[in-house]
């Protein structure tokens, strides 16, 4: 069983409408399906670490979820033509940018690329904290493309579970001070493309 793991209502709106998926669980998160795509299930998490991560759980212990595809929006954290805002990528990679072991950076999570092998490549990180701001923005830099609110969790909570994870992300912004705005006018287009992207693999994943 397949589950897609969005954080927000937002960006899973997209991709809901495309499959005709209905509500099928409210608590503790909101599950869809629809029958005619019985392997498939789609939840919203709701935004941040802790809150992906116990979603994921809770899709492979109560679902049994075998795969898991985290979507959604994310910000460049350099510039270039493929992380250029309304692009998408498959995330190799991704670790937690504000989480230490004794001083130590957590080693980063390998992600599956089965879903978005046909996209650029990129690593994902991954805080609890928006970022919006150069310093923030350079010092995620030295060690990975793209950041987001919740990536590296669930490929964390996968990877304990032994699932595959794929992580397809769209970029809203460039993660710089005052670019929240330019997040919020992007999502719909980029949650747009999102989903049809996912349709399209999805389909034909299940033609291969």
């Amino acid at each position: 069983m397949i589950t897609v793991l969005f954080a927000t209502n937002r960006e899973a709106r997209p991709f809901l409408a495309l499959v005709g998926a209905e509500i099928i669980e409210s608590q503790p998160f909101a599950v869809f399906q629809n029958a005619a795509h019985p392997r498939l299930r789609i939840v919203v998490s709701r935004m941040g670490k802790v809150a992906a991560a116990t979603a994921c759980q809770a899709m492979i212990l109560g679902h049994h979820a075998t795969h898991i595809i985290n979507a959604g929006a994310c910000g460049a954290l350099r510039d270039a033509p493929e992380l250029a805002v309304g692009r998408m990528v498959h995330i190799t990679d991704a670790v937690e940018g504000d989480h230490e072991v004794f001083g130590k950076r957590v080693a980063p999570v390998a992600c599956n690329v089965r879903v978005g092998a046909t996209l650029p490549p990129a690593r994902l990180v991954t805080s609890d904290r928006p970022v919006f701001d150069g310093q923030r923005r350079a010092a995620y830099a030295l060690f990975g493309d793209e950041v987001d609110m919740e990536g590296a969790a669930v490929a964390r909570v996968a990877t304990l579970y032994q699932r595959p994870c794929d992580l397809i992300k769209g970029v809203t912004d460039s993660a710089l001070h005052l670019e929240r705005e330019i997040l919020l006018a992007n999502l719909d287009m980029v949650c747009d493309r999102l989903a049809h992207f996912l349709l399209n693999a999805l389909s034909a994943w299940d033609h291969a």
